[in-house]
């Protein structure tokens, strides 16, 4: 089963500076920009979050879970959501 890391720009209230947060999801299928989408939306109602920047969805790619991580910290200052597939250390 495939893990991914998925992070998003939130805030809390209208105003306040964006921050990443990020959660883990196992999938048996790859999982495409807009399924991604879904399940951020759906996370940011439950926790009454908003979304900043643009909405774009990007793909980090696979890799460790730093790396994944740090090619989110190389995203352009809109972008919304970054998703990339973490290999499992074994």
């Amino acid at each position: 089963m495939a893990k991914y890391l998925v992070s998003y720009r939130k805030t809390d209230s209208p105003g306040q500076k964006p921050e990443w947060a990020s959660f883990t999801t196992t999938s048996d299928a790859s999982l495409e920009a807009h399924a991604i989408r879904e399940r951020v939306d759906k996370r940011m109602s439950v926790l009454g979050e908003q979304l900043w920047g643009s909405g774009e969805v990007v793909w980090a790619g696979k890799g460790r879970l730093d790396d994944v991580l740090w090619k989110r910290e190389e995203a352009a200052p809109d972008v919304s959501i970054v998703y990339g597939l973490v290999d499992e250390e074994k």
